[in-house]
């Protein structure tokens, strides 16, 4: 048979419901839907469970070392690999004192610029200003542009307001002001650096930006930790299955479809064989019908997976609506295979077999 006579005949099998491709296209779908849904589901949770670990503090490893940090070296960390952002802090003595309220000064820490980066604030707020913990908002009621009165008589610009909820994170921060500067050469007391993936050389990196000990007396050692131990030193995936289970589940699941679609015609196809089609137009015939209805499974399958990933950054979602099309289309292959290893196994011989057999 000429090709464009298999072609004509195959989509006659799809038109006409011969062969079954209505059915097999709804089981396939159900069921690599099933297959890239779990997957895809298991995937969007711990890209949300690690959203909300970073934005707990702890992914944020604090270096303390009071006055023997150097702010340029740890500014300079978060150009590292794997570094969303790092900077340096100290304490003032004395605090900021707003007219507002006069008989409470609020603890005031003089930051680089990369302190805002790990507290999440936008980098415009790193301009001439104080940026506000959520509790000094409140207190004064004073939000980015308003003008902070003292009570020396001096004013400066409230940039920004940074979010630092009671979650278990280190309170030092909850109540205070903090005012970007620019590293003057004199040590900090701490510095933190936001590191995502984690990495197993956290610690040792930050030890870099601890200047040599001084030798005073009752100087306090450097010590190191979270900002937010309460969800663990690490993260911990819901279940990491690798990705060739889900694509060799897949490959089997449409191999056994893909054979059981050509059974349940194997009666019309050994007729078709006796009455002179040839076995290598038949097999073509049922490879092109097997890819139109698989085809149509997949989308089904992928579009289930695009659905699961709304609200997610395209950085999250791209990759996992991929690793979706993978396994779909290891999903179409099986079912091709296994159609034309079953079409290849129907005999003529076997007509009244398959006859009584129906």
């Amino acid at each position: 048979m000429r090709s464009s006579e298999v072609v004509r005949e195959a989509w006659r099998d799809i038109a006409s419901g011969a062969a079954w491709a209505a059915t097999a296209a709804v089981v396939l779908a159900v069921l690599l839907a099933g297959i890239v849904g779990l997957r895809a589901m298991g995937v969007v949770a711990d890209v949300r469970a690690a959203t909300r670990y970073v934005a707990s503090g702890a992914a944020t490893t604090v270096q303390r070392a009071e006055g023997r940090i150097d702010g340029r070296v740890c500014d300079a960390l978060g150009g590292s690999e794997g570094v969303i952002a790092s900077g340096a802090l100290r304490r003032l003595e004395q605090g900021a004192v707003p007219a507002a309220l006069p008989r409470s000064a609020v603890p005031t820490y003089e930051v680089t610029v990369g302190v805002l980066g790990v507290l999440g604030v936008p980098e415009s707020a790193g301009s001439v200003g104080v940026v506000l913990s959520p509790a000094v908002h409140d207190a004064l009621g004073l939000g980015p542009g308003d003008d902070l009165a003292m009570t020396s008589g001096s004013t400066v610009t409230v940039t920004g307001v940074y979010a630092y909820p009671d979650d278990g994170r280190d309170p030092d921060l909850e109540y205070a002001l903090l005012a970007p500067t620019a590293d003057d050469g004199e040590p900090f007391d701490a510095c933190w650096v936001t590191v995502w993936p984690l990495r197993d050389d956290t610690v040792p990196m930050l030890r870099r930006a601890v200047l040599p000990a001084t030798g005073a007396e009752g100087e306090d050692r450097p010590t190191v930790g979270q900002l937010n131990p309460r969800l663990g030193e690490t993260f911990v995936r819901s279940g990491d299955v690798p990705a060739v289970v889900p694509m060799a589940v897949a490959g089997a699941t449409g191999t056994a479809v893909g054979a059981a679609a050509v059974m349940r015609r194997r009666l019309s196809l050994a007729s078709d064989l006796h009455v002179g089609v040839p076995r290598s137009a038949q097999v073509a015939g049922i490879v092109l019908q097997h890819l139109v209805w698989a085809s149509v499974a997949a989308l089904a399958a992928v579009a289930t997976a695009t659905i699961i990933v709304r609200g997610l950054p395209a950085d999250d979602a791209v990759p996992i609506v991929t690793a979706a099309v993978a396994v779909a289309v290891v999903g179409v292959v099986g079912t091709l295979v296994g159609g034309a290893l079953a079409a290849t196994s129907v005999r003529e011989r076997s007509l009244h077999r398959y006859f009584r057999a129906r």
